[in-house]
């Protein structure tokens, strides 16, 4: 009959299964250790986040990424551009899109003029309008294709 493990024996156990996980997590794609230099020796900081693009009062850049579709909506005023970058690999839906009202979270649905589906591989450009909100309102921009939800844009 084997006997039971004894708390030191349990204690190194756990100790090499954390630290191959440790190890597993801080592989070659992780940050790499250097000194105020640049050298080995010092830690460097966190990654900084993309820069954000900015533009005049009024205007608003949103992105959405996910599985090869890249969408991109440019607002400026109650009117602006979809794009619609299509690399699925299948032929994706008509695009529209919804913004929820920051304010009370009222549904606002958008129009994209001249909507049609998106070969793979192709890129295409819509108008696209919606009604009296102002960007500084716009609390969620979602996209859609077809009747699909896809989810939210981030605003750029």
């Amino acid at each position: 009959m084997p006997r039971p493990m004894q708390p030191t024996g349990r204690f190194a156990a756990l100790s090499l299964v954390f630290g191959l996980a440790l190890a597993a997590c801080t592989g070659s794609n992780g940050p790499q250790a250097t000194s105020p230099s640049g050298g080995p020796g010092s830690t460097s900081g966190p990654p900084t986040p993309t820069e954000s693009v900015s533009g005049p009062p009024g205007t608003a850049l949103y992105r959405y990424v996910n599985a090869g579709l890249t969408a991109t909506m440019q607002l400026d005023g109650n009117t602006g551009t979809l794009e619609i970058d299509n690399a699925t690999g299948r032929e994706l839906a008509k695009p529209s899109f919804y913004i929820l009202d920051a304010r009370d979270g009222t549904r606002i649905d958008g129009t994209v003029d001249g909507a049609t589906t998106v070969p793979d591989g192709q890129t295409d450009t819509f108008d696209v309008s919606y009604g009296g909100l102002d960007i500084k309102n716009i609390g969620l921009l979602v996209l859609l294709m077809g009747h699909d939800n896809y989810g939210a844009f981030v605003r750029q």
